[in-house]
């Protein structure tokens, strides 16, 4: 990894960035059509690029802003199969060399933007999101998705405030976790109240 952070003359914004190549060599998975077997990956890379943002784009305007490109992923060979330790299989296990991996989007990332209204209210939205993906060992595509939050904070004090976030705004239904057989569904509309004293 070759990373740098640049900041603004003016210290209004700082910014990181980081190219990567990440190397994975045998990791351990159970094996979906026999649970006393072991499946080891074989050897995959990612090659990418992460970018940060933070900054002030006015006194009392913030925002924040992540992005992770992932052009190049491949499988470079293929898993093989091992029970108490023993191969049991070295033939092509696994995800075939020159796919894609599993759960591996070539984009996502993440903005979120809070105003200071006044020294009372702030408020706030971001968007998340994230490429499309396949699930291990499937043809599956799951889509793209776009989830949006809100924020609206009241300070009365400096002893009391309260904070209400309305997470996925428009109650997307998208796939958060991914599996072989099934996903886990991100979670759907939700409001929440906190307050401090």
């Amino acid at each position: 990894e070759l990373g740098a952070k640049l900041d603004s003359a003016d210290k209004r914004f700082t910014t990181r960035l980081a190219l990567f190549r990440s190397t994975k060599l045998n990791e351990r998975n159970r094996d979906a059509d026999d649970a006393s077997l072991v499946l080891l990956s074989g050897k995959r890379h990612a090659t990418g690029i992460e970018v940060d943002l933070a900054g002030r784009i006015t006194p009392k305007w913030e925002m924040f802003a992540s992005y992770t490109w992932i052009p190049d992923a491949k499988v470079d060979a293929a898993g093989t199969r091992v029970s108490g330790g023993t191969l049991v299989s070295n033939n092509e296990a696994g995800e075939l060399p020159g796919a894609r991996p599993a759960v591996t989007p070539k984009y996502s990332g993440t903005v979120w933007t809070p105003y200071q209204h006044n020294s009372q209210w702030r408020v706030g939205g971001g968007l998340t999101f994230r490429g499309e993906q396949k699930p291990l060992l499937s043809q599956i595509v799951v889509p793209a998705h776009t989830v949006g939050d809100l924020m609206v904070e009241y300070t009365h004090s400096d002893a009391l405030s309260i904070k209400a976030n309305l997470s996925n705004v428009t109650n997307k239904l998208y796939a958060d976790e991914l599996y072989r057989g099934h996903y886990i569904p991100g979670a759907g509309r939700l409001l929440q109240v906190t307050a401090s004293f």
